[in-house]
């Protein structure tokens, strides 16, 4: 009895500790929320690229030879060529082209070298106030701040002849000096009338001292037309007259009238190079370089040194020169009256319209 007590308070205990193991193994119910599964939409981004517009490419400086249809090739091949280094070296595109309008009239557009035929160079003028022009004897064109006209076909015969008069008078004793001229063209009579005069302007009443007593300056005028006979005695009449220096304009006289002035030793004054049988008594060639001084105006027309609206010829140049008769101080008297001429600060005196002495 005692026994069997025993066992089921045994048996208590176990259930007991049974139950107590199996409260503490449960697994208590978990107080979170099951995840909720959320599908993300898929976003898909757009990124506008802004339309790009292509900025023009800037335009170069430039300058243009304008040659039109018509135009001299030789000219235009020589300008070209010549040109070339003093366009290159400022920095512009050189670029030869038979015409233009008026969308080519930009700020870039720096210089216009234009030659005949006339392309209508007055109008391009007036809308392209920032081009410097430069027209090559083109005519019925009044110069403007940016239009500058230059006549290379030209030499101012007055001013050729005028200079040519003090240079003769300068290497002749006793002022002995004459011309031999064209009668029967403006030129040439402007030529004489501004030989004699300059040789006037140099030594006033020119009067010899020593015999023979001829009035000087003299000069023999005969038309282009004149035989070798003729041009001959031209010779023989300024030997007859004891004349030591002469001024043979351009076109006047042949090799065969030169080589008698030669021979009797007189100083000869002309243009162009001399003939052999003329070199022993040539004393100077009075030249006109159109494409030296086209050269010089391209130059300082761009670099500002140079200013627009002038109307030019080309100058006269000593070239030639025997230094034995010309020498060295008479090119500088020379040379300074030249200038003064060409600046306008001395007037031949001559009337072009007729190359006749004006009153």
């Amino acid at each position: 009895m005692k026994q069997s007590f025993r066992q089921i308070i045994f048996i208590s205990l176990a259930i007991c500790l049974v139950s107590w193991l199996a409260a503490c193994t449960t697994v208590m119910p978990s107080t979170e929320s099951p995840a909720t599964s959320i599908a993300s939409p898929t976003v898909n981004l757009v990124i506008a690229t802004p339309t790009v517009t292509p900025s023009p490419s800037p335009v170069a400086p430039f300058a243009v030879l304008l040659a039109p249809p018509g135009s001299d090739s030789a000219q235009v091949n020589a300008l070209q060529t010549a040109l070339n280094d003093t366009i290159t070296q400022a920095g512009l595109q050189w670029q030869v082209r038979q015409q233009l309008t008026m969308n080519d009239m930009v700020p870039e557009l720096k210089l216009v070298v234009a030659v005949p035929p006339d392309p209508g160079l007055a109008e391009f003028v007036t809308q392209g106030r920032g081009t410097q022009f430069l027209a090559l004897d083109i005519p019925d064109l009044t110069p403007a701040p940016n239009l500058t006209t230059i006549n290379t076909q030209d030499v101012r015969p007055d001013q050729q002849g005028f200079v040519a008069g003090e240079i003769a008078a300068m290497l002749s004793e006793d002022w002995r000096v004459g011309t031999i001229s064209l009668s029967d063209t403006t030129e040439g009579r402007s030529a004489r009338s501004g030989f004699l005069n300059g040789v006037v302007y140099f030594c006033g009443l020119c009067r010899p001292v020593h015999p023979p007593f001829y009035e000087y300056p003299t000069y023999v005028e005969l038309p282009a037309t004149a035989t070798t006979a003729e041009w001959q005695e031209a010779a023989n009449y300024m030997v007859d007259h004891a004349v030591r220096s002469v001024y043979v304009y351009p076109q006047a006289g042949d090799e065969a009238m030169l080589s008698i002035l030669a021979q009797a030793g007189i100083n000869i004054i002309s243009s162009g190079n001399p003939p052999a049988a003329a070199s022993s008594t040539w004393a100077v060639s009075l030249t006109a370089e159109p494409i030296t001084f086209i050269q010089k105006q391209v130059a300082g027309l761009l670099e500002g040194t140079i200013s627009g609206g002038h109307s030019l010829y080309v100058p006269i140049e000593f070239t030639n020169i025997n230094p034995s008769f010309f020498t060295p101080g008479k090119q500088r008297l020379a040379q300074q009256t030249l200038s003064d001429l060409q600046a306008g600060y001395i007037d031949t005196g001559v009337d072009l319209t007729t190359g006749e002495k004006r009153p």
